[in-house]
């Protein structure tokens, strides 16, 4: 699965581009007979040029921003990164500028062709080329501080974590050392994929797991859902409502036997707060580690959670009854 900001390809600073049409303008070739007249010839190869250093700047323009995706179609969960880091108005507003900017390239291109018929001499010709590429470099300038935006973007967009915000999703939760990453480990069919937000220096362990035809995918965010809202920065937040946007499930694991640090009685008041935190996404409770608990742990946390699934993720046991217990939910309406 590839996320939608992958494609974009690496954004020329202005200079960039502009040195780029000129040196391919003037090397551009024409095949023209000895025997032409020299104003002919002129015309010809200054053509020749405007043609060649409209191509190279108006279609890498037109080329950076088809190669953006629609924002309109993306799913929620990227746009609501993307309005998290940029901004969704300034990023189509800017990529409107540098769609404008390159029909007029299009056009005062069509324009200088039209005046090159009327040249004189092989120097009046050559100054309606000059003419061009000075207008043509004065575009590409004004458009320098929009491509470095633009270059910015595709710099922390194009390693968001690549979630498939379309395949039924099981977000794991609970406080550190509860076995959450060993949980991801376990059952992925391959090796997790870790990518961070483009706003936070949180990561996102994805993991894949197919059963009898069916794929899913296990979110694990240490540093997101691990502790209280109010040790939480807003970029933190703001990452935890895109993460809700994905269809499925929250996964809370509880540390049974205590042996994390944190009590049960803190981590219920966690699982409390995330449910009203993330109040549209479902939840299902699991305890992890019951094989170093005590049955009175066990029956504590039964009587502060209710009866839950159990397992013992480190050494293998109850991952299926794990995976089996997520897709049932899944299925629910």
């Amino acid at each position: 699965m590839r996320q939608p900001f992958e494609k974009i390809p690496t954004v020329l600073t202005a200079e960039e581009l502009i040195n780029k049409s000129l040196r391919e303008s003037m090397e551009a070739e024409v095949s023209m007979p000895q025997r032409l007249p020299a104003l002919v010839k002129a015309k010809r190869r200054e053509t020749a040029r405007i043609r060649t250093a409209e191509r190279i700047s108006a279609g890498y323009l037109e080329h950076l921003v088809k190669s953006f995706p629609s924002i309109e179609s993306i799913h929620p969960f990227y746009r609501d990164i993307l309005e998290i880091t940029f901004g969704v108005a300034k990023t189509k507003a800017l990529l409107g500028r540098v769609s404008r900017t390159s029909r007029v390239i299009r056009e005062i291109s069509r324009s200088s062709i039209s005046n090159l018929k009327h040249a004189s001499t092989p120097g009046e010709a050559a100054r309606v080329r000059r003419g061009f590429m000075g207008r043509l470099s004065s575009l590409i300038r004004g458009l320098e501080d929009d491509l470095s935006a633009l270059s910015s973007i595709r710099e922390k967009m194009k390693d968001l974590p690549a979630a498939d915000p379309d395949m039924p999703t099981v977000i794991l939760a609970g406080y550190p050392g509860v076995g959450k990453s060993t949980i991801v480990r376990a059952i992925s069919s391959a090796k997790p994929e870790v990518r961070s937000y483009p706003f936070t220096t949180k990561e996102v362990i994805i993991g894949h797991v197919e059963v009898g035809g069916r794929r899913l995918q296990v979110v694990d965010t240490p540093g997101l859902l691990d502790r209280p809202l109010e040790k939480r920065s807003e970029a933190e937040m703001l990452a935890i409502s895109a993460l809700s946007r994905l269809p499925g499930l929250v996964a809370f694991i509880v540390d049974v036997s205590e042996s994390n640090g944190f009590t049960l009685n803190d981590q219920k008041s966690l699982y409390d707060e995330l449910r009203r935190t993330l109040s549209t996404n479902k939840f299902i409770t699991f305890f992890n580690k019951t094989d170093i608990s005590t049955s009175s742990q066990i029956a504590s946390a039964e009587s502060i959670f209710g009866p839950c699934k159990r397992m013992a993720a480190a050494q293998g046991q109850g991952l299926e009854d794990f995976i089996n217990s997520v897709l049932t939910e899944l299925e629910k309406p």
